[in-house]
Parts: C-alpha cells; structure tokens; sequence
C-alpha cells in the first residue's frame, strides 16, 4: 500500500493511459476503471500491474481484499485526484493498469479455432465494446478488428465490453485480405452478414469451423468483401426496420450458431 500525490508520475502517466491511444501502444499497457471490471479481470486471472484508489473510500477495503496475498500495488490518492484522471462522468473510485492482452491472428489461429467473429472497420467505442461481449457470450474461439477499427483500449470500449475483453482472444489491426487469407488457409468458412444475403442466418449450418464478418456501423461489409466471403447471410426483419446495430445483429446471428452448437455438444 502506498500513498501518491497528484504530481506523482504514474498519474501523469494514469492520465495518458486513460486518453491517449499512442501512448498506449507506446507503452503496452491500458487502464480500467471501476471495481467491477477490475473484479473480472482477477476473476479471469488476470492481475493488474498497478491499481490506484481513493483514500478512505469503502471500496478501498474491497480492494484490498480482493488483491490480498498478490504482489499488485495499491495506490491511494485523493478522491479528487482519481476524479481528475477519470474519463467519466461519475468517476470511479478505482482505476487499474495491465499489460495489452490482444494476441497475434497465428496464435487465434493455431488454437484450431471453430467460432470465430470478425468485425471490418468497427469505428464506436461502444459498439466494439458490445461486440465483444457478444461473443464472449456466445462462447466464440475469438474476435477480430481489421485494421481502420477503433482501439480496443479505448476506456470506453473497456467499458461496453464490461469485462468480456479479458474472456475471449481477440486480435487487432489486421488487413482484411490477411484474414480471410487466413480464413480459406485452415479452411474456416467465412460468413459475411449483409441486408442483401443470399440466405436466412436461420438456414445455415454453424457446425463446421467459421467466421462471421460484420461491417461498420454506417455502410456494413463492403461489396469487395461481400464477394470474397464463401457465404453471405442475412436477418430477415419486421416490415419497415432496415438494419440493426451492429452489436445487436452479432447477437442474433451468435446465438443461433450457439444455439446450433449446443446441440450437438459443440459447446
């Protein structure tokens, strides 16, 4: 346990992890705010490097608890401190850092994975952050950004994925062409989700290896994409509704593959 003041270095350096996106691969190391997400992270085992907590805060003890017998810091600083460095609205009154946890597309790839889930150009925080609970909880092998997406350790990202980024593998900044080059390599079928699909997602067989692509938030898979995928599919919807979020849509056509899955004991 350690005291800090508000000119302390690793404030200043709190500060940049929390707002500044080259730092953070700079440095290879992200935050997170909030002792729900720092429960998950311990419940996954995965211990931070440093957590920093307001002084004489009842969530202080928990912490201590929680990292008790671990060889974690804990830094206590003012209330206003944390307040300081926080990017919400309503502060948290603990912020942890860790090590970046995103793996290499040949390390996913070499784990023979069955379920995967790839999103090209994924832009908002918050719909990349939902994504990835998605398909944690659909129990996906992994996730994959193309390069053009938002950065995974964007706080608010963290946030939306509340927790799941530490559940499942996920990869980073890759060319689309290098994934569905990977894809067609381990023969993985590769499922592009469009308005405009040839089939119902209810009429395809999710028991074989695959990966579902799902495009932006504002134009969906690109039409370059849509004709290099082996299928295209689509959610047939209420007269009037066009599209759905993206996260939302991911939901739909993951749990179905789950759902096929888990009957045959795939999951």
């Amino acid at each position: 346990m350690a005291g800090i003041s508000k000119n302390n270095p690793r404030v200043r350096e709190l500060r940049k992890l929390l707002r500044d996106a080259k730092f953070r691969l700079e440095c290879q190391k992200f935050a997170v705010e909030g002792l729900e997400i720092l429960k998950e992270c311990i419940l996954t085992g995965n211990l931070p490097l440093d957590v920093f907590v307001a002084n004489n805060h009842p969530t202080s003890k928990e912490v201590d608890s929680l990292l008790e017998g671990t060889e974690v810091t804990i830094w206590h600083m003012e209330e206003s401190i944390i307040a300081s460095v926080a990017t919400t609205v309503t502060p948290q009154p603990v912020i942890a850092t860790f090590s970046t946890i995103d793996v290499s597309l040949q390390e996913l790839i070499m784990e023979r994975p069955s379920f995967l889930v790839c999103g090209k150009e994924i832009r908002e925080p918050g719909n990349a952050g939902s994504l990835i609970r998605s398909a944690a909880a659909a129990s996906a092998d992994g996730i994959i950004f193309t390069d053009n997406s938002v950065d995974l350790y964007n706080p608010k990202t963290i946030r939306s994925s509340a927790g799941a980024i530490f559940r499942i593998p996920i990869v980073c900044s890759m060319r689309p062409s290098d994934c569905l080059k990977a894809f067609k390599d381990k023969s993985i079928t590769s499922i592009g989700l469009s308005p405009s699909g040839e089939m119902p997602y209810l009429d395809f067989d999710f028991l074989t290896p695959f990966v579902v692509l799902l495009g932006n938030e504002s134009s969906g898979l690109d039409e370059e994409t849509l004709t290099q995928v082996n299928q295209t599919v689509r959610i047939d919807m209420g007269l009037g509704v066009e599209s759905l979020n993206v996260s939302n849509a991911a939901s739909v056509v993951l749990f179905e593959a789950r759902r096929q899955r888990r009957q045959l004991g795939h999951d």
